[in-house]
């Protein structure tokens, strides 16, 4: 027996394309979503360098070079939440394209589904609570150029290799 067999038993569950539910949670399935999660992982790493993006970013939250070693301790409890966070994002991202598909709802299939599922979680869910979050904060428009940026680009690769995998 499946390990997804035996976790969601319920195998009337189908969606409209026949392809029980608890089929998308096969290997295949988790080997794709930590794919995309050090996919992410990495490139918040390349985005928020100080040659990309990393002094802008500084500049952006009123950083100063005084304020690196500060940061620099709280680095780990930030890896670790980005992670979690990347991961989190990755699983939904594949759920969101798993059901799409199931419910007939013109998906694209591959890559490209995957990248539609990315934009369109990015710019219903993150776009949209970061420019107001922004507003609210009085945060630059800079700074969230830059916090967006890398939303949309990690959103997009995620998707994509989602799409490809699954």
């Amino acid at each position: 027996m499946k390990v997804a067999e035996k976790l969601y038993p319920l195998r009337e569950l189908r969606g409209r394309g026949g392809r029980d539910m608890a089929i998308m949670f096969d290997g295949n399935f988790f080997i794709a979503v930590i794919a995309s999660t050090i996919l992410s992982f990495v490139i918040g790493g390349i985005w928020y360098a100080g040659p990309v993006f990393g002094k802008a970013w500084m500049a952006a939250l009123g950083k100063t070079e005084a304020d690196k070693e500060a940061m620099r301790k709280q680095a780990p409890k930030g890896f670790v939440a980005g992670l979690v966070g990347a991961f989190i994002a990755s699983f939904v991202l594949a759920l969101f394209l798993e059901y799409g598909r199931q419910a007939n709802v013109g998906l694209p299939a591959g890559v490209l589904g995957g990248l539609v599922i990315g934009f369109l979680v990015w710019f219903g869910f993150l776009m949209t609570t970061g420019v107001s979050g922004a507003i609210f904060e009085g945060r630059s428009s800079k700074l969230l150029g830059i916090n967006q940026g890398f939303a949309i680009v990690s959103y997009l690769l995620m998707g994509a290799i989602l799409g490809i995998w699954l």
